[in-house]
Order: structure tokens, then C-alpha cells, then sequence
């Protein structure tokens, strides 16, 4: 990416390049007309014109820097903008294709400290990094030529100290590169304690988890701490030594210098003039150290934003997908799926069969952990079901494009998530052209018009951080009003009214069947009491389909949904007495 971009830039960072190494020309060029002042006042020849056209002279090239530099900033520097924003952007929308499994095992925290530290580190590298380097290579070459012009003696006992800088560079660089890649995994790993914190601050104001979570965040820093610590006794060795060596080479051409200007070997004015180019040739000594810093820092970054961009989906889009007929006629299908989780030890589900037909509603039920989340992820290809095992419409659910399989099939999750926004702008999420009087179609459906009226600004009103505003019932109930909006062929609801009363869900469920006659509704609820009106039920237990069939069969059978059932009528009793 970096590399074509360059390309694309080409032009741009050409003309930066020649603005940048043209500031490094006029600047060596003032030693020499400071020479030509100091030489012409010590022998006498100096008059006030002369003076002041060698002042109007350097006047002159300090104007010309300033020119080159207003040319070479905004578009060195805007490059490396340029190279962050492509890079945070292609970094979103890759994460956005990812399959689920990969950002359950990689923290929120974490993938945010590499989009923004890491990021940042790379620009720092492709811009002022990149500048500097070129700006002390040039000028470093460019001191020494006049150095060796001026005296090669001179020049050649100046430069003796390089050699150690040189290697002083290349011992620390590996030291710079493995605490760098050190420091960013302590920052990430805190960044991730950070996030959650504060996304389960009511958690921990409810238990008294304040002092604990303090002292447990104390640890990461302290750990973030000892790394750059690490980090920072490598640099404190390494750029004092830089400063040392740079002006060892002053005190050489101090002591050597002087005599030969004493002597007449050199005038006084080349002398000065020598002075200048050396202490010119301190800026890319120095420069030298703190452009490798920054390589090695976006080194290691670049290292962990590679990983994530070169991580390849688990979920991915046939290269021909099929399409999905205009008029949905055959709802969803599994055969005989069985799934097993990466890592796990077990199936979670084994040889399951179900079918939910077009224009019915069909549940399926079971204890916790029977696998009927699973089901749902494998149907809508958050996780890569087998081939040949679920089918909507027909067809394989492997050979659909991603964003044509879940407009066809929209689930609405267990977990009630609501943005940060408007009412009305979570409700129509998916979109967001509908007119107001869908907007309230869609509320009226999931029993919650009423109460979005009696809100202070009603469709308008705010959420807030987490939609901490509406109670647990009415986040589920807004996010169901947001898929009724959407009308699909298929609706998949994943227990979303398990934080509504009882007599709300009946009656969101009979409002269900009414509006999706002739489409498909598949639902799955912890609650048998509110689905046993469905067509068909399976019951799943230990990811094993265990019974099927209408209420009244599966009552007769006195099995596992009986039994379930008759429990939880029983809880409903004690619950109202």
C-alpha cells in the first residue's frame, strides 16, 4: 500500500524532495559568504557596502528557506497524513469483514491501541522521519564536501569519531525494535483493561469494584511503565553517546584547527566557515539516532497492523455468488449440520435437521447451552457452517454473497446493542430513508410506540452511551422494531424479548403473526409458553435435536419439552402468587 501510494504521489513528493534539499543548499551556502566577511575583516578590505551586501545575501537565502519550506511541508508531511488516513480506513473496513471468531479473540482494546498508537507511529516515519532522513543524509554529505574542501587534514581528523556512531547505530537498532514491539503490546493490553472498565462502570459501582479495578489497572500501567523504562535507558545510553562522539569531532578540530588558521595554512575566514559545516554536521549525527528510533517504533507498528491486514477472513464470498429468488417460496433448511467450535473439545451441534417454511412462524427451544445461538450464527455465516448443511431459499448458504444472505436473513440478536445516537436513527439503522410513519408502523409492531411518545423529544430523544436512557425491555423491543422496519423474507429472532413481561411478548408475537403472514419467522426463545402457538417446534438438547412438533404433540410425548414446559408454568404460578 505504501508503495503504491508513493507511486499515486509521485509528482508531489518530487517536488518536496528539490524544495527540501533546496533549503539544505541555501543553508550551507551561508557559511561561506560568513568566510568571505570574516576574511575580508581580517585583512583590512571590509567596507560598509560589501558588508551589507554579504547581510542582504544571507537575508536573502533565509527568505528562500522559508519559501522551500512553506513548499516541502504540506506535501512531505500531508504524505504521510495520506498514509495514515488510507491505512486507519483500510484497517476499518478489513476489520469489518472479519468473521466473528477473529474479534472475539482479539479485544476490542487491543485492535483500537493498533488504529490509533501504531498508526500514528507510522506516520510519524513515512513524515518527519522520512524527512529528516534525507534532509541529514544530504546535508551530512553535503558539510563534509565542504569540509574536505576547506582542508582534507582537518576534514579527515573531524570525521574520525563517525565510524563508532556508525556502529553504535547498528548494535541498538535490534535493542530499539524488540522494546518497541514490547512497549506497544503493554500499551494495547492496557488500553483493552481501560476500555472495559469504563464499558462495565455500572457493573463495578454495583459491586464496589472500584479499589480493585484500580489496583488491577496499577499493575498494566506499571507493566506499560517498566517497558518504556526498557525502552528508555537503550535511548539514555544511546543519544548522550551521539552528542559525545559529535563533539569529540569539535574538540579535535578545535585543537587541530586552531593552529593551522594561527599558522596561515587556512584563513580565518575558512576556519569559521569549518566550524559552521561541523557543527551543521551535528544536526544529522543526531538525526541519525532519532530517525532510527522512529523506524524501529513504526517497524514493530508496522509489524502489528500487518498481522491484522494480512489476517484472511474465515468467512468469505464465493467468487460467482448465486442469487436469491425475487419471491421467497422456501424459507430456511438445515441437513444433518453438525458444527464443532475452533479448539473446542466437542460438537456443539450434531446432525441437526430443521426446516422453517416460507409464510410460517417456527420456533426452537431447548435448555441453555443446546446449541440454539450457534444454529442462528451458522445460519446467517457469522461463523462458516459446513457445505451442503443450511440452505435459504434453496440454496447453499456457502455460495451467496455475505450482504445479499443477511438482507434476505435478518436476526435480531440476544444482546439489545444501540449506538450512542437518536431514537430515530437506531431505529432506522438499516435504512435510513424510511418516512416517520414506517418509523412508528415499526414501534406500534413491537408494543413501544407509547412509550417512545411519552419521551421528552420522542424519536428525536438521545440514548446516550449504551442507550442507557431506555430499560432493558425497551432496548430489546427498539431493536426488533428496527428489523420489523426492514420487512425481510426471513426474520430470525434469537430470544429478544427475554428481558420483556410476559404478557408484552404475547402480544408482540401475535402482532408477529399478523404482520409477517407469508413470510418466514423463525424464533427461538428460553420462554415455551410464548412460542407454543408456532407451526413448529423443534427441541434441541446437548446440540442433538431431540423432538419435534406442534405444542400439543410435543406435550403428548412427555419428554423434554413437556417437561421444560411444565417447569417453567410452574415458576409462573410462584412468580404471580
Amino acid at each position: 500500500m505504501l508503495r503504491g501510494l508513493a507511486r499515486r504521489k509521485a509528482l508531489g513528493l518530487g517536488v518536496g524532495f528539490v524544495a527540501l534539499v533546496l533549503v539544505d543548499v541555501f543553508q550551507l551556502y551561508i557559511p561561506r559568504l560568513i568566510k568571505f566577511a570574516v576574511d575580508d575583516l581580517t585583512l583590512g578590505r571590509a567596507d560598509a557596502q560589501r558588508l551589507m551586501t554579504i547581510g542582504a545575501g544571507i537575508v536573502g537565502l533565509a527568505l528562500a528557506m522559508v519559501l522551500m519550506r512553506l513548499i516541502w511541508r504540506p506535501l512531505l508531511m500531508g504524505f504521510s497524513r495520506e498514509v495514515e488516513r488510507r491505512l486507519r480506513g483500510e484497517l476499518f473496513e478489513h476489520l469489518q469483514s472479519m468473521h466473528v471468531g477473529y474479534l472475539d479473540d482479539h479485544p476490542p482494546g487491543e485492535l483500537m491501541a493498533r488504529a490509533t498508537n501504531d498508526l500514528n507511529n507510522i506516520r510519524m516515519a513515512t513524515g518527519i522521519g522520512l524527512v529528516a532522513a534525507v534532509d541529514g543524509a544530504f546535508m551530512g554529505l553535503a558539510a563534509i564536501g565542504f569540509m574536505l574542501y576547506i582542508s582534507p587534514l582537518l576534514a579527515l581528523l573531524a570525521i574520525l569519531p563517525m565510524p563508532a556512531i556508525v556502529i553504535l547505530t547498528r548494535q541498538q537498532s535490534r535493542r530499539f525494535h524488540t522494546r518497541f514491539s514490547k512497549v506497544q503490546e503493554a500499551f494495547s493490553a492496557m488500553t483493552e483493561q481501560v476500555r472495559e472498565v469504563i464499558s462495565g462502570v455500572r457493573l463495578i459501582k454495583t459491586y464496589a469494584l472500584a479499589d480493585s479495578e484500580e489496583r488491577r489497572l496499577e499493575v498494566s500501567a506499571r507493566g506499560y511503565l517498566k517497558q518504556n523504562l526498557s525502552l528508555a535507558r537503550v535511548m539514555a545510553l544511546f543519544f548522550p553517546l551521539m552528542v559525545f562522539f559529535t563533539n569529540l569531532s569539535l574538540a579535535v578540530v578545535l585543537g587541530a584547527g586552531g593552529p593551522l588558521a594561527v599558522f596561515g595554512q587556512i584563513t580565518p575566514g575558512d576556519f569559521v566557515a569549518f566550524t559552521a559545516y561541523l557543527g551543521m554536521l551535528t544536526w544529522p549525527m543526531m538525526a541519525l539516532g532519532w530517525v532510527v528510533s522512529l523506524l524501529q517504533r513504526a517497524r514493530a507498528s508496522l509489524e502489528r497492523v500487518s498481522q491484522v491486514l494480512e489476517a484472511s477472513p474465515a468467512v468469505q464470498d464465493p467468487a460467482r455468488p448465486a442469487r436469491l429468488p425475487q419471491k421467497p417460496e422456501l424459507g430456511v433448511e438445515v441437513r444433518e449440520l453438525t458444527y464443532r467450535y475452533p479448539g473446542a473439545a466437542s460438537d456443539t451441534l450434531s446432525r441437526v435437521s430443521l426446516k422453517a417454511p416460507a409464510g410460517q412462524l417456527t420456533a426452537v427451544v431447548g435448555p441453555i447451552g443446546s446449541g440454539k445461538s450457534t444454529l442462528l450464527r451458522l445460519l446467517g455465516r457469522l461463523y462458516e457452517p459446513p457445505g451442503g448443511a443450511v440452505f435459504v431459499e434453496g440454496t447453499d448458504v456457502l455460495e451467496l454473497a455475505q450482504e445479499d444472505l443477511r438482507s434476505h436473513v435478518v436476526q435480531v440478536p440476544q444482546e439489545a446493542f444501540l449506538f450512542s445516537a437518536t431514537l430515530a436513527h437506531n431505529l432506522a439503522l438499516g435504512d435510513p430513508s424510511a418516512d416517520e410513519a414506517r418509523l412508528w408502523a415499526a414501534l406500534e409492531a413491537a408494543e413501544l410506540a407509547q412509550e417512545v411518545r411519552e419521551l421528552p423529544q420522542g424519536l428525536e430523544t438521545e440514548l446516550g452511551e449504551r442507550a442507557h436512557t431506555l430499560s432493558g425491555g425497551q432496548r430489546q423491543r427498539l431493536c426488533l422494531a428496527r428489523a420489523l422496519l426492514l420487512d425481510p423474507a426471513v426474520l430470525v429472532l434469537d430470544d429478544p424479548l427475554s428481558a420483556v413481561d410476559t404478557g408484552t411478548e404475547t402480544r408482540i408475537l401475535a402482532n408477529l403473526a399478523r404482520l409477517r403472514a407469508g413470510r418466514t419467522t423463525l424464533v427461538v426463545s428460553h420462554r415455551l409458553g410464548s412460542v407454543a402457538f408456532a407451526r413448529h417446534i423443534y427441541v434441541l438438547d446437548q446440540g442433538l435435536l431431540v423432538e419435534e412438533g406442534d405444542h400439543a404433540s410435543l406435550m403428548a410425548l412427555q419428554g423434554l419439552y413437556h417437561d421444560l414446559f411444565a417447569e417453567q408454568a410452574i415458576l409462573a404460578e410462584l412468580e404471580e402468587g
